[in-house]
């Protein structure tokens, strides 16, 4: 759509000339060059043609809107004037259902003609859906795919909260419609001082960096039976949208705890995280062992004077189990709270599959988090794009199946976002982990 384009040209404008103010306060606040000076009003004039842009773009959506009229999406069953879809009450819907019947609709008409999957909506789950399949987007940058409504989106993003360790510790996310953002990090701690009458302030020990987040794209194929499709009734849609988001959830989970990071896929804590506080194990996995490295390395993340808002541990289930059972000197269970409320030491247990047990020479290593969550920031688009192919093929635990040949169709799920660290020193990892039940 013209108005996403114009606005990510105006954020990146926007970027580049407090790039050059940073440059300037980072040396001594300094005044620019003349060079910095005439690449700053060069930037700043072309950011005044981009706003001036989107402004007229925002006001002819707005007098669209005004004038908006039904869409006739004729086809069998269409009733009233001209079988158009009318306006009805707003449905009252789960969470991220909405995502699912776009789906369906986009798959069972092939995606290629959007009045076909509005006539299908309409007549499988009714008006307001037709409607809304009515409305949609087609993806400048998904081929074939359709933007689904960013209420809708922001919905089904929401759901991936309890589903994605990090996120349902306490991740901030961020919004990122324009798909780039830049901000201000911590990369020291910071310090005060007292002074006496008309005594300048001392200046403080903190210092700030650069964070910069940009869109990655998450690609999650969900294939489903023609049958099914053929099918659909209210039950589909639900299970449809539990498939879209376990695919997305798996890979989220992986990538922002051990993601190596790269131009196209966003960085994990492991790799986030100060050298500093990356620890190793203690030679010994008995109950000094254990005890000493617990509080390694929850010290490191205190004495970084982080806000301590959102801490928790991030496990795995072998992990997990051992600290549940490890038993003292008199046979007493060490940490009974794993079991009465799932914290340890008082501070929340995040149990996933996505931190591995096959790590190290002797493939039996497995890591253990703990952090301020909520200096772990994901930022979000909000923007779900979604198109299906009866003719595509997937990947099926390494066997690779085409589509058309098992009758199926394959709904692929796009959505983008990226992961940054606000203050390297928030989290603290413990590696070769050799504890097992």
């Amino acid at each position: 759509m013209r108005i996403t384009a114009l606005r990510a040209s105006l954020a990146a404008e926007v970027q580049s000339m407090e790039a050059i103010l940073d440059a300037a306060a980072n040396d001594n606040n300094r005044d620019l060059t003349a060079e910095e000076q005439t690449a700053f009003d060069k930037h700043k004039t072309e950011a005044d043609r981009l706003q001036a842009a989107v402004g007229r773009e925002e006001s002819m959506l707005a007098l669209k809107a005004s004038a908006a009229q039904p869409l006739n999406v004729g086809g069998a069953g269409a009733t009233g004037a001209g079988g158009r879809v009318p306006a009805a009450v707003q449905e009252k819907l789960e969470p991220g259902v909405m995502v699912g019947r776009i789906a369906l609709a986009v798959a069972a008409t092939g995606g290629n003609d959007q009045r076909a999957m509005a006539n299908h909506a309409q007549q499988v789950f009714g008006d307001e859906t037709g409607q809304i399949v009515a409305n949609m987007e087609q993806s400048t940058n998904t081929k074939g795919g359709y933007l689904v409504d960013t209420a809708y989106s922001r919905d089904f993003i929401d759901l991936l909260r309890p589903r994605v360790v990090i996120r349902n510790l306490g991740a901030r996310s961020v919004p990122m419609p324009d798909g780039n953002l830049t901000m201000r990090k911590k990369t020291a701690g910071t310090q005060a001082g007292y002074v006496g009458e008309r005594v300048p302030a001392p200046t403080t020990d903190m210092k700030v960096g650069q964070l910069s987040m940009t869109a990655k794209k998450l690609m999650a194929l969900v294939p489903i039976t023609n049958q099914l499709i053929r099918r659909a009734s209210w039950g589909v849609d639900q299970m449809v949208r539990d498939d879209l988001l376990e695919s997305a959830a798996v890979k989220e989970d992986q990538q922002f705890l051990r993601g190596v990071g790269s131009d196209l896929a966003p960085t994990g804590v492991r790799y986030l995280v100060a050298a500093a506080n990356v620890l190793a194990m203690s030679a010994n996995a008995n109950l000094t062992g254990v005890t000493s490295d617990l509080g390694r390395m929850t010290l490191a993340v205190k004495n970084a004077n982080v806000p301590m808002i959102n801490c928790g541990w991030v496990m795995s289930p072998r992990v997990r189990e051992f600290l549940a059972g490890l038993r003292d000197g008199n046979g007493n269970i060490v940490y009974p709270s794993i079991e009465a409320n799932n914290t340890l030491k008082g501070y929340k247990i995040g149990e996933t599959t996505s931190v591995p047990d096959n790590l190290g020479a002797g493939g039996n290593e497995s890591e253990l988090y703990f952090g301020d969550w909520s200096q772990f920031l994901i930022g979000d688009t909000y923007q779900v794009a979604i198109a299906a192919s009866d003719t595509a093929a997937y990947d099926d635990g390494g066997v690779i199946r085409a589509a058309f040949s098992n009758d199926e169709t394959v709904i692929r799920l796009i959505e983008e976002h990226d992961t940054q660290l606000r203050y390297d020193r928030a989290a603290a990892v413990l590696t070769g982990v050799t504890w097992a039940p």
